[in-house]
């Protein structure tokens, strides 16, 4: 009787545990600018440097440059221009990106900005399809880190 209440009791509890999908990325408001789009990863199980090595190698693979901004106290922040993504039609934009240990310190958040060519910061308020193209996009990218092949 007490395996059967324990493994009950395991079983409810387990999707509290794992309540957020590590392989989805959420979208918000930027702070101080409602009408801009910030798009974050959770990637787990990979160290920092590793991360920010191989973000380095992905934008290059898009014609990017990628510089460091910033580093401070577990935050690191990074620019990357020229970037052409074929979801936005392959206009040149600028990446600003920052990482930092996520909440469980098992792995790291990917927080994305857009510039756009005019300045202006990319909005899925505009252009919801292509939100969810940058969502695919940032996935991929966590893809290749954690070489997970998904069933379509």
């Amino acid at each position: 009787m007490k395996t059967f209440l324990i493994g009950a009791l395991m079983l409810f509890l387990m999707p509290m545990v794992n309540a957020q999908n590590p392989y989805e990325i959420t979208e918000q408001n930027m702070p101080y600018n409602k009408m801009a789009t910030s798009f974050t990863a959770n990637i787990i199980g990979q160290n920092e440097s590793n991360v920010y090595y191989q973000w380095q190698k992905f934008i290059e693979g898009h014609q990017g440059k990628t510089y460091l901004v910033s580093a401070n106290e577990g935050n690191v922040e990074f620019e990357s221009e020229h970037v052409l993504l074929p979801m936005l039609g392959e206009k040149s934009v600028i990446l600003h990106s920052r990482f930092a240990p996520n909440y469980s310190e098992n792995g790291v958040l990917l927080t994305l900005w857009i510039e756009l060519p005019d300045g202006s910061y990319y909005s899925s308020k505009t252009d919801e399809d292509s939100a969810q193209k940058i969502k695919d996009w940032l996935l991929k990218y966590d893809q290749q880190l954690t070489n997970i092949k998904f069933k379509n």
